[in-house]
């Protein structure tokens, strides 16, 4: 990493839709440190899923400055950036630790979520709306946070997308 060298402070950029990467070069030719995290995500497309490496925070990126009063005005005029987000007339700040955090959960560039607190195959407890207090047991883990879970209902074994917060 950067051992010894100053950090700076890191600020917002709002970008054109789906010119992150764009922006990211442009500021980097202008010597700007610049930062867009990205994360896997499954993508369905003309019958086919894959894999992509798409941005963790759609139309932002981050970009370091050693204060305020450095040049921010240039970052209007970057190609791919529509705007820079402010907290009143200056630019608005990340709390301090905030982009370094983020890379840390990096593994091959993209940052990798938490490992799942549930199991395939493991027996849980629905908490809250129509079916709280019932046991069932988890088939598959979905995008979003969503569960497939085989509930035994009426004795019949039923599937049922949850949320995995309303799981104990």
């Amino acid at each position: 990493m950067d051992q010894g060298l100053e950090h700076g402070i890191w600020f917002v950029l709002a970008t054109h839709p789906h010119r992150e990467a764009e922006a990211i070069q442009n500021l980097m030719r202008q010597s700007f440190r610049a930062y867009c995290p990205t994360i896997v995500r499954s993508i369905r497309h003309a019958r086919r899923n894959y894999d992509a490496p798409r941005p963790l925070f759609a139309g932002y990126v981050f970009v370091e400055q050693q204060d305020l009063v450095q040049r921010w005005r240039p970052l209007l005029s970057t190609i791919g950036v529509r705007s820079v987000i402010m907290s009143g007339e200056t630019p608005a700040k990340l709390p301090a630790g905030f982009v370094e955090s983020l890379k840390v959960r990096e593994v091959n560039g993209c940052i990798c979520k938490p490992e799942a607190t549930f199991q395939i195959g493991q027996q849980v407890t629905i908490r809250g709306g129509a079916f709280d207090g019932l046991v069932c047991q988890i088939v598959e883990m979905k995008e979003n946070d969503r569960v497939l879970v085989l509930l035994d209902l009426l004795q019949r074994k039923t599937r049922l997308q949850i949320d995995a917060k309303c799981l104990a």
